[in-house]
């Protein structure tokens, strides 16, 4: 991508400085300069400044040693905080060392204009845009009516019921992308210019992928960041049918898209949120989705697609402040860390009570012997000073390791 501005960018800038500006690729190979019989040469004192990323100064002996024409200044190009090139000015280093930094400064800006102004001229940036905006929205201090006038310039009817899912990339890096349909981006060292660019491509598959599933132009579709994407999805005759209906079939289309993105060998955790029934409830429909992304994430849930009424303890532990008397109940936590055995008891514990305290069916999913599981709860009592048969001392414990796990209860992680 360097390579597709270099030339047009070196006239451009040899033309307003008054001197030759030219700019090379990773390998030191001129790709820019005003006198074009030099396109495709060796610069040899771009390897040092690319190797070093640091700008150099070269007199007239240390040309003629480099074997290039004219004395000058070398600098190394940068995006995304990686070196892609370098460019160089002819002329004496202390004539040139005044403006060698603003050149390159210069030179960057240029490049990067070029590679994001389109993009940020298309209809899909606007959507993404409004998103940000209602996922920030406060109802109770901004003036509502803003939003949706810039929905309808987009054609979207904003203030109607609508039904949120949040889509997030649990395994965004190193995926091998010829197994990859969507030639999903990851982070390279060879070109961060075309890693970029073909994540604008992966970006705009993606969006394909859930408009095929939520085909009504009335649905918000966005992507939020690099690995996280929307939907809004417009709720036919909502109120009128059965509320577990809607979630139903928000989780059936919210599986489609997972499979699909699966076939991909996309990974992906899917949270389907509760309904806003207008735009003042859609900043927390937003959230609510999220969240239950959030928490699957939190608890090491495989990748699948969850929805927020099967999270509901989860939901109300994160939105309930911790009692100070609770720190008994951490402190022996905390205490035990050190312990090899901590995280076995802690997981035989939290499973059997996830298990309706079923021996059997604890013991079952532990893929353990009936007599280990009985030996570990054991442990678990003698060790956290607790009574199996007393049911408010082990709920109380059950909620306070899994407030731990969702990080509402202090920093430390066992």
């Amino acid at each position: 991508m360097l390579k597709k501005h270099a030339q047009e960018i070196s006239e451009y800038l040899s033309g307003l400085m008054g001197r030759s500006i030219i700019i090379t690729d990773i390998n030191g190979i001129i790709i820019g300069a005003p006198a074009k019989e030099r396109l495709g040469e060796f610069h040899p004192p771009s390897l040092p400044c690319i190797k070093y990323k640091k700008m150099s100064f070269d007199d007239e002996d240390a040309a003629r040693k480099f074997g290039v024409w004219y004395p000058g200044s070398t600098f190394p190009l940068f995006f995304n905080n990686q070196v892609i090139g370098t460019a160089a000015i002819a002329g004496e280093p202390k004539i040139v060392l005044q403006f060698s930094s603003l050149v390159k400064s210069q030179i960057e800006s240029m490049l990067r204009e070029k590679i994001y102004a389109p993009s940020l001229r298309t209809p899909q940036s606007k959507i993404d845009e409004l998103v940000r905006d209602i996922s920030t929205f406060d109802p109770r201090r901004e003036d509502i009516s803003k939003l949706p006038e810039r929905a309808e310039r987009l054609g979207i009817q904003l203030d109607v019921p609508r039904g949120v899912i949040t889509i997030f990339f649990s395994n965004f890096r190193g995926l091998e992308l010829e197994k990859n349909p969507v030639r999903l981006s990851y982070k390279s060292n060879s070109d961060p210019i075309a890693d970029e660019i073909d994540y604008g491509a992966t970006r705009t598959r993606i969006i394909e992928i859930l408009r095929e599933v939520f085909s009504d132009p009335q649905n918000i579709i966005a992507s939020v960041s690099r690995d996280k994407f929307v939907i809004f999805y417009k709720l036919e005759n909502y109120g009128e049918r059965d509320f577990s209906v809607s979630l139903s079939n928000a989780k059936s289309l919210s599986q489609e898209i997972w499979d699909k993105l699966q076939d991909a060998s996309i990974e992906t955790i899917i949270g389907v949120g509760h309904p806003a029934q207008n735009l003042y409830e859609m900043p927390f429909a937003y959230s609510n989705a999220w969240e239950v992304v959030s928490i699957a994430d939190k608890l090491s849930m495989p990748p699948a697609v969850y929805c927020f009424n099967e999270m509901l303890l989860e939901h109300l532990l994160l939105s309930v402040k911790p009692h100070y008397s609770l720190k008994y109940l951490e402190k022996k936590l905390a205490d035990s860390q050190k312990d090899n055995d901590t995280a076995d008891l802690v997981e035989t514990f939290s499973t059997y009570c996830e298990c309706f305290f079923s021996k059997q069916k604890a013991a079952e999913k532990l893929h353990l012997h009936r007599n280990t599981l009985a030996y570990r709860l054991a442990k678990t009592e003698e060790k956290f000073d607790l009574s199996m048969d007393n049911f408010e001392e082990v709920i109380s414990f059950y909620l306070v390791i899994l407030m731990k796990k969702l990080g509402s209860l202090g920093e430390t992680r066992y």
